[in-house]
């Protein structure tokens, strides 16, 4: 078990840049078997040719393979491929040349087999003018792309680039794995003010880019974010409002994960904010639109107070449009406006009958059940539609008395945007998951919903977007007894919010128009994000929305010119470096959460336990480390 190195040799250079990258010297250069036309020389005796001793041929893999990718990213015409094997993988001998005998002893100094010699640690060949480290090819001509200006240059781990907020997860996962939950917090907290809500809800993209993946299974993230946000409350990050407080105040509409990380960071900056928020409640979708028993109150509160507590005042009940509008704002005194109201609008079906008594939006659904009002469902529940949503409408349409709950979906499985950890607790609580399956009308009688006609679907390859293209196969219409309905086929923003007349641009699907860089509408004093204005995301998705916001409304009060927004970043500081990495390469599953049997409003996932924790933490392969580190040693090889 280990990563090997491949290449096409036709489209090999011969110019060592991968041998030269490598952080582990696993690569070395084959010498040519014959004399090249340089040096006139011919081959001896099927040997190298003396005159060429100082040429390179080809790489090949001399020493064990940490899969960071280097050599791929680095390789001037794109021909290298590191790959996950299943075997232990052969590695050739060292290119020496070697003379002499072998050791009784069975050790001897390198110098006396070789002329080659241990390599130290590389520095940088630009001095202090550039930082040397391997960037992306944003061309496929380019050859050469290393020489970047230190203030510009981020190379990082895999799951850290895919995290919207810039998350280091390698290094609070590495923490994790020795014990040091508290300093794992911080890490996880320092960005991205909700890791407790993330790490229940998030949907994780950092596990889509996990390169574990490549071995057996990506790492739990997300679990042991939630891990160390359970156990290590202590290494919350201590935020106090700023000392010196600047004079602009700021307005934000909507107290979602958007509206709320915006907060967050401008608070920090010195401004004052203060959140109007519709709902009785803080949180958004975070609060209305996910159940209870998959994300606490409690949490969403905790985290919303650590907020308040930089601050921020928050006025609910406050609907934009009835109670307060975007000139009342402004005689308040308020420097500028962020619209996050997020996108709660579902969308219809779009077939016959979709009107009748007992059809819902979702989304109408899962507000009602969450804000506590009275939601009794009698006999069998539908829901349509495959994201967080649909699986959210089915459990909770179970909780409200549904006699059975049945999820309808037009593609695959595969397909479905919700999590397979959404799927599976579904499951776990007797959902019925229906694949390949759409409606086309609902049936009635007297006004009220009697059943659900459908259509098998088969598929037929991917579509552009990879996802499964669809065809409705002839005569196979059937009917499905049931009262109840759920539709959650996608969510859309209301634009009604905005004024009669204002200059702010509604695009056709319902969002505001926003300049792409720096988020601000047709008034110059106005800025949208999140949901409102990119359709519907997720949590984390969100809050990056928010501090994107945040950035530019900073920049552009303080007269600083619009710039390309990069997330927060920064390596970690002595006082939270890992002492050592031990890197787990056996094969094995990743840890799951126990869940708990469906009891009302309780949580049903119980998290990670210590054991499969720290198990978990020790499968991370510390990417993080290998793009942050001069040198890298694996210091334990365990087997399962």
């Amino acid at each position: 078990m280990g990563y090997e190195f491949r290449f096409d040799r036709s489209g090999c250079l011969n110019c060592g840049v991968c041998m030269d990258v490598c952080p582990v010297h696993a690569l070395d250069m084959t010498r040519p078997r014959r004399g090249s036309i340089e040096s006139g020389a011919e081959a001896l005796d099927g040997g190298r040719a003396a005159a060429d001793d100082w040429m390179m041929e080809f790489p090949v893999q001399v020493g064990t393979c940490i899969g960071c990718q280097l050599c791929a990213t680095e390789c001037p015409t794109g021909v290298i491929a590191i790959g996950a094997s299943a075997e232990p993988v052969a590695l050739a001998a060292t290119q020496g040349p070697l003379f002499g005998k072998p050791s009784e002893t069975g050790w001897v100094p390198l110098s006396d087999h070789t002329r080659e010699s241990l390599k130290e640690p590389r520095g940088d060949p630009w001095g202090g003018a550039f930082a040397w480290t391997p960037a992306r090819r944003d061309e496929p001509w380019r050859s050469w792309r290393s020489m970047q200006p230190v203030e510009t240059s981020r190379l990082v781990a895999p799951c850290q680039e895919a995290c919207p907020v810039g998350t280091n997860a390698g290094l609070y996962i590495g923490l994790l794995s020795e014990g040091r939950d508290a300093e794992a917090l911080a890490i996880a907290a320092e960005h991205n003010p909700f890791p407790s809500i993330c790490g229940r809800v998030c949907t994780a993209p950092c596990e889509l880019a996990c390169r574990r993946a490549e071995l057996d299974e990506p790492v739990s993230i997300r679990e042991l974010k939630r891990y160390a946000a359970d156990h290590g409350a202590d290494g919350y990050p201590r935020r106090v409002p700023a000392e010196k407080r600047r004079g602009e105040k700021i307005a934000i509409v909507g107290a979602g994960p958007t509206g709320l990380s915006a907060a967050y960071d401008l608070a920090r900056a010195g401004y004052g904010v203060t959140i109007f928020e519709a709902m009785p409640v803080a949180g958004g979708m975070m609060t209305i639109g996910i159940p209870e028993y998959r994300l606490p109150k409690r949490i969403v509160q905790a985290e919303v107070d650590r907020i308040l507590g930089l601050g921020v005042e928050i006025r609910l009940n406050t609907v934009l449009g009835r109670d307060v509008t975007l000139d009342d704002l402004r005689l308040r005194g308020f420097s500028a406006i962020l619209l996050a109201t997020g996108a709660s609008k579902s969308q219809r079906l779009a077939v016959p009958g979709e009107d009748a008594e007992g059809v819902w939006p979702a989304t109408l659904f899962l507000k009602k059940a969450n804000l506590g009002e009275p939601v009794e469902l009698h006999g069998d529940a539908l829901v349509v539609g495959g994201g967080s949503t649909a699986m959210d409408a089915a459990r909770s349409a179970w909780r409200a008395g549904a006699r059975s709950v049945r999820v309808l979906y037009r593609r695959t499985r595969d397909d479905m945007p919700a999590q397979r950890e959404e799927v599976r607790a579904a499951e776990h609580e007797g959902v019925v998951v229906d694949e390949l399956v759409a409606p086309v009308e609902v049936l009635q009688r007297n006004g009220w919903m009697t059943g659900l006609r459908c259509v098998r679907l088969v598929a037929s390859g991917r579509g552009a977007d990879g996802r499964s293209v669809v065809t409705p196969i002839r005569g196979s219409e059937f009917v499905i007894e049931a009262t109840n309905l759920m539709v959650a086929v996608g969510e859309a923003p209301d634009p009604s919010i905005l004024p009669a007349g204002s200059s702010i641009q509604v695009a056709d699907w319902g969002g505001v128009v926003v300049d792409a860089g720096t988020l601000v509408t047709a008034q110059s004093d106005v800025y949208a994000a999140g949901d409102l204005a990119t359709g519907p995301r997720s949590v984390i998705e969100g809050v990056a929305q928010g501090q994107r916001a945040a950035w530019a409304i900073d920049r552009a009060l303080r007269g600083l010119p619009a710039a390309s927004y990069v997330a927060p970043w920064r390596a970690a500081d002595e006082a939270v470096r890992t002492r050592d990495v031990r890197l787990d390469l056996s094969t094995r599953a990743r840890s799951e959460p126990e869940l708990a049997p469906a009891m009302g409003q309780s949580e049903v996932s119980l998290g990670l336990v210590e054991g499969a924790a720290r198990a978990d933490a020790a499968r991370c392969l510390r990417c993080d480390v290998v793009t942050q580190c001069p040198a890298v040693q694996i210091l334990s090889r365990r087997s399962a």
